[in-house]
């Protein structure tokens, strides 16, 4: 679904075409996160089909004609619904995740803090795992992975758990 959001959200500010809205996405999220042209038109054309985006024809002199999508109302209310749709295994989708931080602002009062809690308890039961490995390690001498790769998950996972646990203090706060 996050693929869905970000390629609404590139029409929230105004008409784009199709390359616009992918140019945008990856300066956004880098090569690894690009849309890929397969998937790109045909939820757009999808969106369009729903009433969420309607698509004109600009003519350009000396370069072939583009399409142009606009967002409809209807398509900022599917934005803010995706946005604001955050199932439990979300939790566990990284890109689910930045997705959401891109929008935190966006999100509900009450979907904030789902999302951050779905989080931390994901980042919880990960740390959790991590460390049950590495005590079959230490019980049996037996190295099912690299202590390098431990070391790495285990710092990634604190690291983020503490940014979590910072930003549901915040929202405590202004809840108060």
């Amino acid at each position: 679904m996050y693929i869905d959001i970000l390629i609404l959200s590139q029409l929230m500010n105004g008409p784009k075409h199709g390359y616009e809205i992918k140019k945008n996405v990856l300066f956004m999220l880098g090569k690894s996160n690009s849309i890929n042209n397969n998937y790109l038109y045909p939820a757009l054309k999808r969106f369009e089909e729903k009433g969420a985006i309607t698509k004109s024809l600009e003519t350009q002199e000396g370069r072939p004609n583009r399409h142009m999508y606009s967002l409809t109302d209807l398509g900022q209310t599917m934005f803010y619904d995706m946005l604001n749709d955050f199932p439990p295994e979300y939790a566990a989708n990284n890109n689910e995740i930045f997705n959401r931080l891109a929008f935190f602002e966006l999100l509900e009062v009450e979907t904030r803090k789902k999302f951050v809690d779905s989080r931390i308890a994901h980042l919880q039961e990960q740390i959790q795992s991590l460390d049950n490995l590495n005590q079959i390690k230490a019980d049996t001498d037996f190295l099912p992975f690299s202590p390098y790769i431990y070391n790495y998950s285990m710092l990634l996972a604190s690291t983020e758990l503490d940014f979590f646990l910072q930003l549901q203090g915040a929202l405590k706060q202004t809840q108060e």
